[in-house]
């Protein structure tokens, strides 16, 4: 098994954390709403009344298998930065370089995410989840301009809009905004579960070049500067 394959492997199964998602939030014993419970109550790990500091929308949590959720946070993370580390020198040039590395950070982030639940460490769970998202939104340009012109770029350069668009009606909602249609918790469904399906995404891409489905990119000349 070769680095790329490997780490492109690592990519997909980043994406366990989504249903692990479903089983945590069917576990619920009153009911898990994707609009007004927000993603970190599925990690929380007492029930009661929660807020995000302004004591305005307060919302019923309980998740008695808040264990398993903040696991799965924690080895998605992990594969994410795997895979990254493994496919460094995949993207060419300074661009897919940087791109690599920042999805490390925001790998070991989401892995913070886990290990630090919003109830007992709300400080620095929302810093890591606020830094995996500026890292990753910021990879995922490097990605998509290294890669070249091609349905990658478009597909990155669309699932980043669609998650700087989510998480800023998610802070919006946060400070009691109306967030219309999908709510408070689908707002930041469509921030971070878009990054989550983009790793996972990325991963088929690579899988797919290797295995000779779309062409690799065409060697540069010698001496040629990296982007």
């Amino acid at each position: 098994m070769d680095r790329r394959y490997a780490g492109a492997i690592a990519w997909v199964l980043s994406a366990v954390v989504l249903p692990v998602q479903l089983v945590v939030a069917l576990r619920w014993p009153e009911g898990y709403s994707v609009t007004a419970n927000a993603i970190s109550d599925l990690g929380v790990t007492e029930c009661g009344q929660f807020d995000e500091g302004g004591g305005e929308q307060r919302r019923p949590v309980c998740s008695p298998w808040h264990g398993l959720f903040n696991t799965a946070l924690v080895v998605s993370g992990l594969l994410v930065a795997l895979g990254a580390a493994l496919l460094h020198r995949w993207w060419p040039g300074r661009s897919g370089h940087a791109g690599t590395t920042l999805l490390v950070i925001a790998g070991g982030l989401v892995a913070v995410v886990g290990l630090a639940p919003w109830d007992t460490h709300p400080a620095l769970h929302d810093m890591a989840a606020l830094g995996q998202a500026a890292a990753q939104w910021l990879a995922m340009g490097l990605l998509a301009a290294a890669a070249g012109a091609g349905a990658f770029r478009r597909v990155t350069m669309g699932a980043l809009v669609l998650s700087v668009a989510g998480f800023a009606a998610f802070v919006a909602g946060i400070e009691g905004a109306e967030v219309p249609i999908v709510g408070l918790g689908g707002a930041e469904r469509l921030s971070f579960d878009t990054l989550t399906l983009w790793t996972a995404g990325a991963g088929v891409f690579v899988l797919a070049r290797r295995h000779g489905h779309v062409p690799d990119p065409a060697p540069r000349p010698i001496g040629a500067r990296d982007a």
